[in-house]
This record gives structure tokens, C-alpha cells and sequence, in this order.
């Protein structure tokens, strides 16, 4: 009777061993569940709870964080990353000059948080606005990188990551796509992370 408990305790210590090694969801990594995230929370609230962090479509934080999440996924492991997406008048190049500037100035400094989980199979992307809960769910994830010439923009590289239903389809094609009037040549996609490099300082 003892050495069946006994083989019970040891049997059931392995499968919670088990479960830690293979338990690869980003929530562990402190995460506090979406629904409690306070309304004051914070650019550096954000920073400091290891989000990927984006300030004016440029991460800023967290790329270790990113680089787990992708590392992980590629080899069909579930995991789930948090990304905060923060938004300045500056950034998004409104000015007092613009009709609209007094409207929506109160508006900004905007903080806007994503959940992005891989369950083996699916990407799904999570997020409340307005109190509307919001859900998109994709196949794949896409890396696109694209060079810039120097007259054009401060930046040599943009790094893009893509969420979409379609694994060949390319960048360009998604652009293509965006700037198209014609009914039907939308491709559905969500970039996810986007890195700028610029060029070395002459």
C-alpha cells in the first residue's frame, strides 16, 4: 500500500515537471490577465511588465521578449506575447496647424495593448477598445525586411512582422493591395512588430 502511494506521489511530481518543462504560454511571463489591466496604466507600466513596446510604429522595448515569442513559435509551441502600441501627436505628425488638431488632441498620448498568441496551429490577436473586445485569428506570421534609399528616408531597413492567411503572398502584394480602389484586392493581414534601422550618423 505504501510503495503504491508511494509510486502515485513520484508518478504525479513527473507529469507537474512534465507540464513546467512543455508550459511555453507567454502569460507565465508575469503577465496579469487583460481584463485586470488598470485604465492609468502606464508607457513605463508597460516597459516595466516586459511588453514589446512600440512608440510611434518603432519597438522601443521588449525585443527579447519578441525574439522568444518567435523562436518558440517556430517550433509549433504555444506561447503568447503582449505588445503595447503608444501613439504621440508628434509621432503621427498632427499639428495645432490641422482642422482637426483640437478634437482630438485630448486623445493622445494614446496606449493601446495587444495580445498575440500561437496555440500550435492558429495566431490569434486579442484586444479591448472602447470596451469592445476585438479577436483576429491568422494562419501565418510573416517577416518582411525592406531596404530604403538614403535619399527617400532616415532609415536603411524597416523589419515588418505580418500576420496573414496567406504564406506566399509578399509585401509588396499587401501594399498593392492597401493603395488599390478596386473591390477585392484588400488582403487581410495585421502587422504585429516593426523595427526601423537608420543609417549611420555621417
Amino acid at each position: 500500500m505504501i510503495d503504491s502511494v508511494k509510486n502515485i506521489a513520484i508518478f504525479m511530481l513527473y507529469l507537474l515537471i512534465l507540464t513546467a518543462c512543455n508550459n511555453t504560454n507567454g502569460m507565465t511571463n508575469a503577465y496579469i490577465p487583460y481584463s485586470e489591466i488598470p485604465e492609468n496604466y502606464s508607457l513605463e507600466d508597460a516597459k516595466n511588465d516586459n511588453l514589446v513596446v512600440f512608440e510611434d510604429g518603432n519597438i522601443t522595448s521588449g525585443q527579447a521578449e519578441w525574439d522568444d515569442f518567435v523562436k518558440i513559435t517556430e517550433q509549433g509551441k504555444s506561447y503568447t506575447v503582449r505588445l503595447a502600441f503608444y501613439y504621440t501627436l508628434e509621432g503621427q505628425g498632427i499639428t495645432p496647424a490641422l482642422e482637426e488638431y483640437e478634437e482630438i488632441k485630448d486623445d493622445y498620448p494614446h496606449l493601446f495593448i495587444q495580445d498575440l498568441t500561437f496555440d500550435g496551429r492558429i495566431y490569434t490577436l486579442y484586444s479591448v477598445e472602447d470596451k469592445k473586445e476585438y479577436k483576429f485569428s491568422y494562419k501565418y506570421i510573416k517577416r518582411f525586411v525592406e531596404a530604403s534609399p538614403r535619399e527617400t528616408v532616415p532609415y536603411r531597413e524597416t523589419i515588418r512582422y505580418v500576420l496573414v492567411n496567406d504564406k506566399e503572398v509578399t509585401w509588396e502584394q499587401i501594399i498593392s493591395g492597401m493603395l488599390s480602389s478596386r473591390f477585392g484586392d484588400w488582403i487581410d493581414h495585421k502587422t504585429v512588430y516593426i523595427k526601423y534601422t537608420l543609417f549611420p550618423s555621417k
